[in-house]
């Protein structure tokens, strides 16, 4: 799922946002639209049940614990291999600790919003808009918030260019992978990282040449 983009929607006419894989559209053509895929409402939602299973569990091991097994001080918990008791349930930290579901409707819309803020040429005012809107649709993927954080940035709004850097930069690791796929997880770090750098030290290139020269060699 992690490698799903705007192709892949096509090929499964994923139109509604859920992934359910069932369209057939096999005459759609490589590379596509290259739009950030529709993949996180159906994540989220394995999330959700991951969620409700590592609860069941922590509750039947905490029974199972009480219980014991033996009588009196020689009561003993026996781990049980054969129900992989020895694996430790690691909950992901997305989708706020896989608690929320992300409505497949709010999903396209924020990518929609998202795509539209990268072609805009309407200015910086309406970029922030459309990114500021993204991100209340969908405020689980880092990309927007990186792209904020350098409007911020490029209007001198350093606190807030930070704060959305950090966020970016927060939700990028957590996923350790890359929602928009034009540029790869590494790229997309390492820009953040520059953002987050030059927020902290409250400048920001004023002319194209020093937006080139940005880096995070000194």
């Amino acid at each position: 799922f992690f490698f799903l983009f705007g192709f892949q929607d096509m090929l499964f006419e994923n139109f509604d946002g859920r992934l359910e894989f069932k369209g057939n559209n096999f005459g759609a053509v490589w590379p596509g639209n290259g739009k950030p895929g529709l993949w996180l409402n159906s994540i989220s939602r394995m999330g959700a049940v991951y969620n409700l299973i590592l609860r069941e569990e922590e509750i039947f091991l905490e029974e199972k614990k009480r219980v014991g097994v033996g009588e009196g001080e020689g009561r003993v918990n026996v781990v049980d291999c054969e129900r992989d008791e020895d694996i430790e349930l690691v909950l992901p930290p997305v989708f706020d600790k896989c608690s929320k579901v992300l409505d497949a409707g709010d999903q396209i819309v924020a990518r929609d919003l998202y795509w539209e803020a990268l072609s805009c040429e309407e200015g910086m005012e309406k970029i922030e808009e459309l990114l500021v809107k993204s991100i209340e649709k969908n405020p689980f993927v880092g990309e927007p918030h990186v792209v904020l954080s350098q409007v911020y940035l490029t209007k001198g709004r350093f606190e807030e260019g930070e704060r959305e850097s950090e966020r970016g930069l927060t939700l990028l690791l957590e996923w350790g992978c890359h929602w928009d796929k034009r540029v790869s997880w590494e790229g997309w770090i390492s820009w953040t990282r520059v953002l987050l750098m030059k927020a902290k030290e409250k400048s920001w290139p004023n002319n194209s040449w020093g937006i080139l020269n940005l880096g995070l060699v000194k």
